[in-house]
């Protein structure tokens, strides 16, 4: 299997920081190129008026904030990427930007809901594990750094 376009999703998390990880060691050992994606879901207008165009803003700072620092630690680690951030719904919008990129792989973390959380929230990453359209590594939380570049 060859793997020369690698699509990273990022929501913030401390697992989606952990899936980083592999994200660039699979980019460095196929010479891949690195994608990152986030998605900022749209509020209902009612629910704009209710919390305020300035938490909005926040939330967006936020994700840009993180964006960066995902970039900042793929050149640390001698990983060229380009980043992304889109709004919608999230599944819809990942698989279609997976589609338009051409992906060879998708890197998410899972949140691991479970019971009524699950049913109610349902899962991004089991959407798009069902709907992508290449294949799907996701990955669970681990307690190492992050932000420091692994030993090779």
């Amino acid at each position: 299997m060859l793997i020369k376009k690698v699509l990273f999703l990022t929501d913030g998390s401390q697992n989606s920081r952990s899936a980083l990880r592999y994200a660039v060691e699979i980019c460095r050992n196929f010479e891949a190129s690195l994608h990152l994606l986030s998605v900022i879901e749209d509020m209902p207008p009612y629910l704009n008026l209710e919390v305020g165009s300035e938490f909005i803003s926040q939330i967006q700072e936020t994700v840009r904030s993180e964006v960066v620092k995902c970039s900042d630690y793929c050149e640390t680690s001698g990983i060229v990427c380009s980043g992304e951030i889109r709004h919608g719904v999230p599944y819809e919008e990942i698989i279609k930007y997976a589609k338009d990129l051409d992906a060879d792989l998708i890197v998410m973390s899972t949140h691991g809901h479970t019971g009524l959380t699950h049913i109610l929230l349902g899962s991004v990453a089991e959407k798009i594990v069902r709907y992508a359209p290449c294949p799907v590594l996701t990955t669970r939380i681990d307690d190492e750094n992050w932000d420091v570049p692994a030993d090779d």
